[in-house]
């Protein structure tokens, strides 16, 4: 079997100081903060020093944060705390499934908002009116396209906004309500989502309280925590050259298959994510080929990726869905491994649709 050389999935490789600092918390992050005595309080100091860095780097306050293990509960917590029946919930259409499965448990009214061809959110499209809450999805994570909100809002909107995709490159809208975050987005370690609550007024706990000292529950490693925090403080990407391979295989591929969809602006996308449709080709086909050839891509729903479900956002967007694939660029991608690629996925390509 050939060995990966060129890695171009979603999955990031976690920081190497985060490494580190995840092999050294568990030396000295082990105890419980909650407890009384040297390493619980200990513990207690580097988790509040975890959450104090992370927030600067977000543009948040500490006490506004709230840590679980599972990004999927993040979704739940941060739109169904802001939720009551009386309530109408506005959401996207290309919006994560974890945001979708809350949406159809809300027992008020739904309205769903439309896409544009280019990807973006199609606020001309509905009337968001006074008591009614608001799914954001701030940034896709199959086209990268950044989202922005309409100037006119009820004053009284509650924005829940998901950051799993756009982590700490892109920053909170200012009338943002609640937030998730996954920390993945930044080279920190899985397992482990980000919860923001602005107003606790406007915030109600989904789930039954169990603990009187947290908002939520649940539990979470502190060391997880600790890497997070490290991977985040060391997240300096080169966007611009990121951002230039991404032109590089946008180019290449208009100049070699002119019926092949690009989803999205990359003038209005974030720089690292791409999301291509080759016309009369299989998704799961190409990945294979690529396989071969020691490279890693994506195929079908970035949120369902596991059974290569279709993907909503495209089906949204107007797009056909057969012959996915989704590039990921990463803070390591070299120009050589992005010119590989682009040569091995025209060779793919070509194949299928020579048949």
């Amino acid at each position: 079997m050939v060995p990966v050389t060129g890695n171009f999935q979603a999955e990031t490789a976690l920081n190497p100081l985060a490494q580190e600092a995840l092999l050294a918390a568990f030396e000295s992050g082990w105890a419980d903060p909650k407890k009384i005595g040297q390493h619980p309080n200990r513990a207690a100091l580097l988790r509040n020093n975890a959450l104090e860095s992370i927030s600067n780097r977000l543009g948040i306050t500490p006490d506004q944060i709230e840590v679980t293990g599972e990004v999927g509960l993040g979704y739940f917590l941060s739109l169904a705390g802001l939720l009551a029946p009386e309530k109408v919930l506005h959401f996207g259409a290309g919006d994560r499934s974890g945001v979708i499965a809350t949406v159809r448990s809300h027992q008020g009214s739904i309205s769903e908002i439309p896409l544009r061809g280019d990807g973006t959110i199609d606020f001309t499209r509905v009337n968001i009116e006074k008591n009614s809450v608001l799914a954001f999805q701030l940034a896709n994570g199959e086209t990268g396209v950044i989202n922005s909100l309409p100037t006119e809002l009820p004053k009284d909107l509650l924005i829940a906004v998901d950051a799993t995709a756009s982590g700490a490159r892109v920053p909170l809208p200012a009338n943002w309500a609640s937030a998730v975050f996954d920390s993945r987005t930044w080279g920190g370690p899985a397992g482990l989502a980000l919860v923001a609550i602005g107003k606790p007024a406007n915030w109600k706990n989904p789930l039954p309280h169990i603990s009187s000292t947290r908002r939520t529950y649940g539990t979470y490693s502190l060391p997880l925590l600790l890497s997070s925090a490290v991977a985040l403080e060391n997240f300096h990407p080169d966007d611009l050259a990121i951002r230039g391979m991404n032109k590089q295989i946008r180019t290449a591929i208009r100049s070699a298959m002119p019926d092949a969809i690009i989803a999205g602006d990359l003038d209005l996308a974030m720089p690292h994510l791409i999301s291509i449709v080759f016309p009369n080709t299989n998704g799961e086909e190409i990945l294979r080929a690529l396989a071969t050839k020691g490279f890693a891509v994506d195929s079908g729903s970035a949120c369902t990726a596991m059974n290569l479900q279709p993907s909503h956002v495209l089906a949204a967007m107007g797009h056909p869905t057969d012959g996915n694939i989704r590039v990921t660029l990463h803070a390591d991608s070299s120009e050589r491994e992005v010119s590989d690629l682009i040569s091995a996925l025209l060779d793919a390509v070509g194949s299928q649709q020579q048949r």
